[in-house]
């Protein structure tokens, strides 16, 4: 089962900015169709059955420092998006079989704060052999994923977290397409999701593909990417992650669940696959 439940507070937030949340809440409410949209997309983390809950529309007005009319702009363009770019309300496993069968993900179920924990082991990444647009909807399909699997009742504001594990990098995974592909999924399709993103045990040649990419990132996004050591990452990792969550390789006790498995044992379809 997911973790998810329905919040037991008002979102942070929606006092101070009750204002600019009221006039953006009737802005996008007046036509109906960034909501049809967004449903018939699938769209992750919508709550209830009718309306936009006031976190998902908070977490599109903080990406614009809480200017209405951007904040409208961007989700009408995101909701004609995830009409189009996931038409069935989900993305099918079938669609993105090569970047699944990789097994280079893996979801391990929430953080002490409730944040799903997603680990990345990059060198199982090849750029070879991947199709760049199939790797952009496994991308989606994992953030998805990662996002149904919220706890809400620790976590209402639905934060993320990962470990991108570096370690064994060969050049066939340095993939600057990829790599800046995450960034902008992330921006402009999933605005304050990400809670922390632990870069593990970079390379030398890894610093020459994040200088290439870091000046595209948003810098309040480049902010939750930490880089850590083996000196410094297992103390950090046990103070956030419970340790029958986190991976032994990083000091703690559980096993890696691949991302596939973990949706179909902890992710009924009917939550996965919510038209409304």
């Amino acid at each position: 089962m997911s973790n998810a439940q329905s919040p037991a507070s008002s979102p942070a937030g929606s006092s101070k900015y009750a204002q600019e949340l009221a006039e953006f809440r009737q802005r996008i409410s007046q036509d109906g169709h960034v909501e049809a949209q967004l449903r018939a997309g699938g769209e992750p983390g919508l709550l209830g059955t009718s309306g936009i809950d006031d976190e998902t529309l908070l977490r599109w007005l903080k990406a614009e420092k809480y200017s209405v009319s951007k904040a409208e702009k961007r989700l009408r363009a995101h909701a004609q998006w995830r009409k189009e770019y996931v038409p069935l309300g989900r993305i099918e496993e079938s669609e993105i079989l090569p970047e699944l069968e990789a097994d280079k993900t893996f979801l391990q179920g929430c953080d002490k704060s409730g944040r799903p924990l997603t680990v990345c082991v990059i060198k199982k990444h090849n750029k070879s052999k991947r199709v760049l647009e199939q790797t952009k909807r496994y991308i989606a399909y994992s953030l998805d994923s990662c996002i149904h699997a919220v706890d809400l009742e620790r976590n209402p504001t639905g934060k993320t977290c990962a470990i991108f594990d570096l370690r064994g990098l060969g050049f066939d995974a340095m993939d600057r397409p990829v790599l800046q592909a995450v960034f902008d999924l992330l921006q402009n399709h999933y605005p304050e999701r990400l809670g922390k993103l632990w870069m593990y045990e970079a390379p030398t040649m890894f610093w020459t593909l994040w200088h290439l990419v870091s000046p595209f990132i948003d810098p309040e996004t480049k902010q939750k990417v930490v880089f850590v050591n083996s000196k410094s990452a297992i103390s950090e990792f046990q103070k956030a992650i419970d340790p029958s969550v986190l991976p032994t390789d990083y000091g703690g006790q559980a096993e890696l669940i691949p991302l596939q498995v973990y949706v179909k044992d902890h992710l009924p379809k009917t939550e996965v696959n919510h038209k409304g």
